[in-house]
């Protein structure tokens, strides 16, 4: 009697294997079925120097900063500080802090309507100088009441003052707006496919933030400039032949972890005027922090004529537009990138 239900218990056990590893099959059939229709997605960067995080990861970024400093500036102040993050305690996945110029009113109002129009997940703002002309002042009143989208700070906005602006930038997220998962530090005259950048950040990176994240074109061994350029740096300005592998600034897209370390930084060792070397190459090396080339999805010139002239299948896929473009431009790229 016991050896025939430990017969039928056997037997039920074999059925039951059988079973499963049918239903195994099916599931992985019905997966391959559905890939064919909505492929697999596949980080696009080549050999990551960062890490992406999990919903368990909830650190806290300690920013150990003098709110009226900015380098070597001692009495720093906001002119204009708006809080378009206030109210997104639970987080945001991304804010862009773009380095304009006080003159480019229209440049900033093509990418307010735009690729740079605020949504529930991403909060966009405008870095300035003081312009010192009462006229422009004025104007940027009138436009920071209208939109609420201006950061301005109280030093001269002039050519050789850009790492104020970018440090501003950083000092700015650090204290006004720390929830967002990633920061986007561009300039006015790029277009950012925004659509493809949230998708990015949320689908093939991690909607919960990455840590030692420094992504961009990266430029290598590039040689300091002596001589007729409009990058001439002094041997008493930087005293190397050539710089350390740095981030082409029009585009540099940071996780949230690395803005406070940078401007730790950044408020103690001297200025240099040329930003993105500054910034994203020297300090980013005292801090260890590789960056990440993202060649693959930025848009080339090229690619923009294809884009604009035939449609974004022959252009492919891309994230950052190319730098130095016309307000006209940044329509027409926006115009043909799909919704």
């Amino acid at each position: 009697m016991l050896d025939s239900q430990n017969s039928d218990r056997i037997e039920m056990c074999n059925i039951l294997k059988a079973l499963f590893i049918i239903l195994g099959i099916a599931l992985l059939y019905n997966s391959q079925q559905n890939s064919k229709s909505s492929p697999a997605i596949v980080v696009r960067v080549n050999d990551p120097k960062f890490t992406v995080l999990g919903p368990y990861n909830t650190t806290e970024y300690e920013v150990d900063d003098l709110n009226d400093q900015l380098i070597d500036l001692k009495n720093f102040t906001f002119k204009v500080n708006p809080q378009p993050c206030q109210g997104y305690d639970a987080g945001l996945l991304l804010v862009v802090i773009i380095s304009s110029n006080p003159n480019n009113c229209e440049k900033r109002s093509v990418i307010r309507k735009t690729w740079g129009r605020p949504t529930d997940t991403t909060k966009v703002v405008f870095l300035l100088g003081d312009p010192e002309n009462i006229t422009i002042s004025k104007r940027i009143d009138n436009e920071s009441t209208t939109h609420g989208d201006i950061v301005q700070g109280n030093f001269k906005d002039a050519y050789r003052n850009m790492t104020y602006k970018h440090v501003m930038g950083l000092k700015w997220v650090a204290h006004h707006c720390p929830m967002a998962k990633y920061v986007l530090k561009t300039d006015d005259d790029v277009v950012v496919n925004s659509h493809a950048l949230r998708q990015f950040l949320a689908r093939e990176l991690s909607p919960w933030g990455a840590s030692s994240l420094i992504t961009c074109q990266v430029l290598q061994n590039a040689k300091v400039q002596r001589s007729r350029s409009k990058w001439i740096v002094s041997k008493n300005e930087y005293a190397g032949g050539f710089y350390p592998t740095y981030c082409a600034g029009w585009a540099v897209l940071y996780s949230q972890d690395v803005i406070p370390r940078l401007l730790t930084v950044a408020q103690n060792i001297p200025y240099f005027w040329i930003d993105d070397v500054h910034v994203t190459g020297v300090i980013a090396e005292m801090i260890g922090v590789t960056r990440t080339p993202l060649s693959s999805l930025i848009l080339s010139s090229k690619r923009m004529n294809l884009l604009t002239s035939l449609g974004p299948e022959y252009a492919g896929q891309f994230l950052f537009g190319p730098p130095d473009l016309t307000v006209d431009k940044v329509s027409q790229i926006w115009k043909a990138i799909p919704e």
